[in-house]
């Protein structure tokens, strides 16, 4: 870690903030850092004499405290991480991305299996996450894919970063698209027992990491044929807003379309709750809406999003109800 880098910048503004804002002693920061105590003290006092440092930390990386606060007190939700929004979409994206990074790298004890959906967000978080990340872990993929997409953020580039970047992993893929043609393929394909077991097997995640999703005709859900377009116009009309893991979910939280959901490939919205650690990530302000309904529902455990969808999320919520 040279001295100046970007990557040098990041552990400083990391460190500040495990120390003075979350009051852990040096040695729990090295801990979660996987750095020397000595390393953390020169890496606090650089802050200091850099002026990273004053009554509270400025750089962009810095979290959003008050509305993470906010969010876990209203949604009686267990932990928030929230960056500060950017001028562009993919600028904040880059912070979203290493914001989960940096959740999943410093959980204690490391996660043994780790659930994963795909996409653009995934692939942000996956980029994020340094050489030797895991420790000989199992990465599964929670929902059936998609043909068809662009760059690497399909579930198989996805799951393959992760393990290329830790040590001595396993990997579970799931050979199946995340909504197929009717019920009874849907039937036959649970039964199948490679993709049987790698839904029981995102059943035992210690960690579910996924992205929100809305309903829009440029879903990748839909560009890729997994949902038609007279499909997407009944999903409207039903009331649904998004989906999670290729679960159609209206403002409640509530499955709209139970025979779309039949033919839906991926671990199921009760399963999901299940899971010890839920990771839902947000990011663009349209996600809003289907962010708040997550919430409600009580899908995740663990919200990381930007504070523009923090903030509209509270403003959109009755004050009587914090």
């Amino acid at each position: 870690m040279r001295s100046g880098s970007a990557e040098h910048e990041h552990a400083m503004v990391r460190a500040a903030e495990l120390y003075y804002n979350d009051g852990l002693l040096q040695s729990d920061v090295a801990d979660k850092l996987r750095v020397s105590r000595w390393k953390v003290g020169r890496l606090l006092e650089e802050a200091r004499q850099s002026g990273l440092v004053e009554i509270k930390i400025h750089h962009p990386h810095s979290r959003r405290r008050d509305l993470e606060q906010r969010l876990t007190s209203r949604f009686d939700l267990p932990e928030a991480v929230v960056v500060e929004s950017q001028p562009t979409n993919a600028a904040t994206m880059d912070l979203v991305g290493q914001a989960a990074a940096d959740y999943l790298l410093e959980m204690r004890p490391g996660p043994d299996i780790i659930g994963v959906s795909w996409g653009h967000t995934l692939a942000a978080i996956a980029e994020c996450l340094p050489e030797g990340a895991f420790n000989r872990p199992t990465i599964v993929q929670l929902n059936g894919g998609a043909s068809s997409l662009r760059d690497t953020v399909d579930a198989g580039s996805i799951i393959r970063m992760i393990a290329g970047k830790s040590r001595d992993p396993r990997t579970a893929l799931l050979p199946a698209s995340a909504i197929v043609q009717d019920r009874e393929l849907a039937h036959r394909l649970r039964a199948d027992r490679q993709v049987a077991g790698t839904l029981h097997l995102a059943g035992r995640a210690d960690v579910a990491v996924y992205s929100i999703g809305v309903l829009s005709p440029q879903s990748v859900l839909v560009t890729t044929d997994c949902i038609t377009a007279d499909e997407l116009v009944e999903l409207s009309g039903a009331g649904a807003i998004g989906d999670i893991l290729g679960h159609f979910i209206d403002r409640f939280g509530r499955v709209v379309d139970f025979e779309l959901d039949q033919r839906t490939i991926g671990l199921g919205l009760e399963a999901l709750a299940r899971v010890p650690r839920s990771i839902a990530v947000a990011v663009g302000e349209e996600k809003s809406e289907m962010t708040r309904a997550v919430l409600y529902a009580g899908l995740c455990t663990v919200l990381v999003t930007e504070s523009n969808i923090a903030q509209q999320i509270l403003d959109d919520v009755p004050e009587g109800h914090e």
